[in-house]
């Protein structure tokens, strides 16, 4: 509702301002007959503290309408710039920076949020079980202190899902981007396809094909190049590089090379994660060729960074 209607009937009403006006109309002032002195002064001895009482009606409903929505819009996060007071953020709010300028969202539930100049985000849901951001174009860096799950970014080819961490996630205008995690995971999902990557990792996103393959940050220049190659074509040529290249702590990576693999080529990739991980002997090659979700289960676990539990519990919420 703009409050410019409650004093000059301006912009736009508010449904249950208009009730009220609709109930209190036969109790509106009237101008009294020239034909009847006497009734006119009767009238007028009561109709104007009705109108009084009526306006003071109006008035509270207004008020009481207009802080109960304010209440319901408002998130729990309050946004620092250099140029404004620190202020509430708003559900649905659009926060843009300019080429010098930056700012930093808080929340004493959840974390801080740093966003870079020339960025653009959106305040998207702030509910105690959910708090959903959109960044449109741009870079921010989240320290999260809240619950796994509860703090959510949406770009435009993939959800990033917090559990429990510190990132620094950039996204082009095209709408590709790249996450980096300095503490804890981040889980990366788009339609079936998803990517987990902890401290030390990053993975691409690609617009219209969701989350790459993650990789850690110290991996080999040809790892690297290669597997953005197979991300980008799926290119099997670039498979045998990758494993040719890859190392013991780029199991990491050849663990979801097998669920993005098929036929021969997840075939090499198992190969290779079988000399680089100790594994049960519940998992065959057979198992891996035929995509058994239990055996991939296992090979997870044998990577050393917790089982699969976690993992379930998050895609319960998603």
């Amino acid at each position: 509702m703009n409050d410019d209607y409650l004093w000059d009937g301006q912009g736009e009403v508010d449904p249950e301002i208009a009730r009220l006006e609709r109930a209190l109309a036969p109790f509106q002032y009237q101008p009294a007959s020239h034909k009847a002195p006497f009734q006119r002064k009767t009238r007028q001895s009561w109709r104007m503290p009705v109108a009084l009482a009526a306006a003071a009606l109006i008035l509270t409903a207004a008020s009481i309408a207009w802080r109960t929505r304010t209440a319901h819009n408002l998130s729990g996060w309050t946004i620092y710039t250099s140029d404004a007071s620190p202020r509430v953020l708003r559900r649905g709010q659009v926060i843009e920076t300019g080429p010098k300028s930056s700012a930093r969202l808080e929340s004493s539930t959840i974390g801080e949020v740093h966003i870079d100049p020339q960025s653009r985000i959106r305040l998207v849901n702030a509910t105690n079980a959910n708090h959903t951001l959109a960044l449109d174009h741009g870079t921010i860096h989240a320290f999260i202190w809240a619950p796994p799950r509860q703090f959510v970014v949406d770009t435009p080819s993939a959800t990033t899902v917090d559990l429990g961490c510190e990132y620094t996630l950039q996204v082009a205008p095209d709408g590709t981007g790249v996450l980096k995690v300095e503490m804890g995971w981040v889980a990366f999902q788009w339609k079936n396809l998803e990517s987990f990557i902890p401290a030390g990792a990053a993975c691409r996103t690609r617009s219209g094909r969701g989350p790459g393959t993650p990789y850690f940050l110290d991996a080999s220049d040809t790892l690297k190049h290669e597997l953005a190659r197979f991300d980008e074509s799926n290119d099997p040529d670039a498979v045998g590089h990758i494993l040719s290249s890859a190392q013991p702590h780029d199991a990491l990576t050849l663990w979801h090379l097998m669920t993005r693999t098929q036929g021969p080529e997840r075939l090499k990739v198992f190969a290779r994660f079988a000399e680089l991980v100790p594994l049960p002997a519940t998992v065959t090659e057979e198992k891996i060729a035929a995509g058994d979700p239990e055996t991939l289960n296992a090979c997870w676990n044998a990577l050393g960074f917790g089982t699969t539990d976690w993992w379930r519990e998050w895609k319960r919420r998603w």
